[in-house]
């Protein structure tokens, strides 16, 4: 079946936007209506139309608050204006909602009285459903059997007095699912890699509360990731995003896949993973097994995979490490991926001004074909298209450079080709161009410095430079745009396929997920298979 993409937690804090546009801190009770956030909202779903195939919108019902001695706090429980708010999410759901091309859902994040329940995005497969703020979790639960909605644990990995999960409290017919990744980090477990280290706010993850805790339960949850909060940009790449294996892109097809739990989740690069023991997907319960099983799985990286791990009741039994298995041919018809990575320039601290970046171009191939296109965008204002078989062209924005912190300055395009070793590739952007053909590109990088217009902006603010430029190199170099071009990475470093012979089981329940990694530090985790024995 398909895998089909979107983000379960861009959230929209509608009284927070509203004093943020009065240009108040925090007040008790914010006025009612939603209409200046309305082409807030808008933009987010249209700008995820591009690159989302499913976008639940998630209503955040609460603000901060001041007291009369200054003590800042959050809201819990129902403020009527809530309603209008709702309302207007539900009406924009109905609006954007079209099935085969952008599915939409409304969701909300539900608190309850922040004490020990943890933090659940609350969702359901129907228009108009009711915005549920009561503030026991057992009192939630019971509604959502009874309406047929799910609720998702967020960062359950903190602690319970921190709105971590408490997996106690746990129904697998409410929650099929739970988010194992998102802004804040990584739920999976304490001893896996990535941290809960975003929000100094929360505090760190706890061992009790991870999705490994629940799986060690015994409990059946699937696992997905999606970014919470995107800075109203849906499906922003690096803080989570679910994939979902459907049979067509339809609400109900969609929430079929979710409540199988045939989901996983990646922390941004849209890595493709199949996995299956015997016959039964990911997300599935094998019964009573009667002899040996066997594990399949084949993954297709963005970018050059790292290892393939099997974490079998909380340990790693199995790894392929595949850097390093492969090497970069050099003739023929190739098949490879070619990372462009868009960035850097000018920052505050050597006194230039900073601002928005815009680039343009083209990669044509003089041979071949161009197989796939990706993206890896952290705000609005990018987007490519194909123009032909052998050509793309793009349009990207990025920030400014902020210190040490990336943020929104950086921006991926990845475009997978088949062309011949020595056919001609030709990278046009702005003024620059490269030259290349695949197989040099599998042996070094290149790079594109924008120190022309460096000297420029150098010259333009703080005036002429001459017989200067030489002392100036490293504040030329250092505060230039630049483009680098990866090194390509032939179909051979980017996919891999495992099949492998699982038995021994106890009595019991086991569970088997498969953790993928790049080179590139980007993760993907699948649902478990449990086997019942």
């Amino acid at each position: 079946m398909p895998i089909y993409w979107g983000d379960m937690h861009t959230q929209f804090n509608l009284a927070h936007m509203r004093l943020q546009a009065q240009g108040v801190d925090a007040v008790a009770e914010p006025p009612g209506g939603a209409a200046d956030c309305e082409a807030f909202v808008r933009r987010a779903f249209e700008g995820a139309r591009d690159y989302l195939d499913f976008f639940p919108i998630v209503y955040y019902p609460a603000h901060f608050t001041r007291n009369e001695q200054g003590f800042r706090s959050e809201t819990v429980g129902w403020k009527d204006y809530y309603a209008a708010d709702w309302a207007m999410i539900c009406r924009l759901v109905r609006e954007y909602h079209e099935p085969g091309r952008f599915v939409t859902f409304a969701g909300y994040e539900w608190s309850g009285d922040r004490t020990r329940w943890g933090d659940h995005n609350v969702f359901h497969p129907f228009d108009d459903p009711p915005l549920d703020l009561t503030l026991h979790i057992d009192d939630l639960y019971a509604n959502l059997r009874a309406r047929g909605g799910i609720a998702i644990p967020h960062h359950t990995g903190y602690a319970f007095a921190n709105r971590g999960k408490d997996w106690a409290h746990f129904d697998e017919q409410v929650s099929p699912i739970a988010e194992i990744y998102s802004v804040h980090g990584s739920s999976e477990g304490c001893g896996a890699p990535l941290t809960m280290f975003r929000n100094g706010s929360m505090a760190p993850r706890v061992s009790m509360n991870t999705i490994q805790s629940a799986l060690n339960r015994g409990l059946r949850v699937g696992i997905m990731a999606s970014g919470d909060n995107g800075g109203g940009f849906a499906g922003r790449w690096g803080i989570g995003l679910m994939a979902a294996i459907a049979e067509n892109l339809t609400r109900e097809s969609l929430w079929d896949a979710f409540l199988s739990r045939r989901v996983y989740g990646v922390t941004g690069d849209r890595i493709k993973l199949d996995y299956a023991i015997d016959d039964a997907p990911m997300g599935s319960t094998i019964e009573r097994p009667t002899g040996p099983l066997t594990l399949r799985a084949s993954v297709e990286c963005t970018e050059a995979l790292d290892r393939i791990e099997v974490i079998r009741d909380g340990r790693v039994v199995h790894t392929h490490c595949h850097a390093g298995t492969w090497e970069p041919p050099e003739e023929g018809l190739l098949r490879c991926k070619l990372p462009f990575e868009f960035g850097w320039g000018p920052t505050a601290h050597y006194g230039i001004a900073t601002g928005e970046k815009q680039w343009h171009g083209r990669l044509r191939l003089r041979e071949g074909r161009i197989v796939s296109v990706e993206g890896a965008f952290t705000r609005h204002g990018n987007s490519w298209r194909q123009t032909g078989d052998a050509e793309v062209e793009f349009d990207l924005t990025t920030g400014p450079r902020r210190g040490a912190a990336e943020g929104d300055s950086q921006a991926r395009l990845i475009v997978e080709i088949e062309a011949p070793a020595d056919g001609m590739c030709v990278f046009e952007c702005d003024r620059h161009r490269l030259t290349f053909t695949p197989a040099e590109a599998m042996r070094r990088t290149g790079l594109i410095v924008y120190d022309q217009e460096s000297r420029e902006r150098i010259t333009e603010q703080f005036g002429p430079q001459e017989g200067l430029w030489d002392d100036l190199r490293d504040a030329v170099y250092h505060n230039a745009h630049i483009i680098k071009r990866h090194m390509a990475i032939p179909r051979a470093g980017y996919t891999a396929a495992l099949e492998l012979p699982i038995d021994d089981f106890a009595p019991g329940r086991s569970y088997l997920y498969l953790r993928v990694s790049q080179l590139n530090g980007q993760y993907a985790w699948s649902s478990p298979i449990w086997v019942d024995v």
